[in-house]
């Protein structure tokens, strides 16, 4: 007997609209310069950072200035 199964769950036609605006979304801001600075400090490491006479909060700061609040 043979059987034939298929996730439709997968496919993007059943993609709710909130989801492709998220996606839609989220592409636009990882093309931001911001996006991009965050992401380059993100990646550094404690040590790369002390280097540089920072802390992760201070990497922070210098990425959103004043637009930052915890």
């Amino acid at each position: 007997m043979a059987s034939v199964t298929t996730d439709i769950f997968a496919t993007r036609a059943t993609e709710s609209m909130g989801d492709k605006l998220m996606r839609g979304l989220t592409r636009l801001a990882k093309l931001s310069p911001t996006y991009r600075r965050v992401e380059a400090l993100s990646n550094l490491t404690d040590a790369e950072l002390v280097a540089q006479n920072m802390t992760r909060e201070q990497a922070a700061e210098r990425v959103f200035g004043n637009k930052f609040y915890v």
